[in-house]
């Protein structure tokens, strides 16, 4: 048994094609920018067994392109492990592509064991060099699991939420670029831009909204464009570097 705080029948915006979302409940990141703040609340939500999630989500298999998509979200599927990898079992098992769209927090050993039953691991870094500025959490498990998949031949997608002001700075997107530059198995980096469509989702908790109306960082193409400009530089830089060193040696 696991909770779950919704199914979206049909997103293209979660993982590769269109694709079936199933959002955990329950998460210990505490992004202050979250778009999906009710799905903290570890008790919150519905409760559902494997079985039963399978069943419902296989009434949207008809409309989804060959083979159907599924992505784990959240919430944090990391934070409810077994839930997680018996998802994955029994979805892929059934022919459906399993993506898992995480923070990356959690130990070492359950991350393992969830990417182990998945075929995309799409990894959102949420500062990596001040992630305290942006969640509630310690950057170095992250980063040791981020690092953990450069092992692996799952295919990796990096993605990064651009706010202007909290993630935008230069040496933020290095840092990202040289993380980037780590994985020989990165499919694709996202720069999405801050969404604040989610201040009343936060108001209805009863809970502060950092970015109020007044105060939204305003992302444009421009900026989503100046990043991925130095995000994939410094990519390129760092691997023309490594390879350098390892000729000398």
């Amino acid at each position: 048994m696991g909770r779950i705080q919704s199914i979206y029948s049909f997103s293209t915006v979660d993982g590769p094609g269109a694709r079936t979302v199933v959002f955990f409940q329950g998460c210990p990141v505490g992004c202050i920018f979250c778009h999906n703040p009710d799905s903290w609340n570890f008790f919150g939500g519905e409760e559902i067994s494997v079985t039963d999630l399978m069943r419902r989500v296989d009434r949207f298999r008809p409309f989804l392109p060959s083979p159907p998509g599924l992505t784990l979200s959240g919430g944090e599927p990391l934070a409810q492990v077994e839930f997680a990898v018996e998802i994955g079992k029994k979805a892929r098992a059934e022919g459906w592509h399993v993506a898992l769209d995480t923070s990356g927090y959690g130990s070492r050993m359950d991350f393992a064991r969830v990417v182990k039953e998945v075929d995309l691991v799409m990894f959102s870094i949420k500062h990596p060099l001040h992630q305290e500025r942006i969640t509630g959490i310690k950057l170095e498990p992250v980063l040791e699991n981020l690092r953990f998949l450069a092992g692996l031949t799952v295919p990796v997608w990096l993605r990064y939420v651009l706010i202007n002001g909290w993630t935008d700075q230069p040496e933020a997107l290095k840092a990202l670029g040289n993380l980037a530059a780590e994985l020989p198995n990165l499919q694709k980096i996202e720069i999405l831009p801050f969404n604040g469509l989610a201040e009343n989702k936060w108001a209805d908790l009863g809970w502060e909204f950092r970015f109020t109306q007044d105060q939204k960082p305003v992302v444009t193409e421009e900026d989503i464009k100046e990043a991925e400009r130095i995000v994939y530089a410094q990519m390129k830089a760092y691997r023309a570097s490594a390879a350098c060193m390892a000729i000398r040696s």
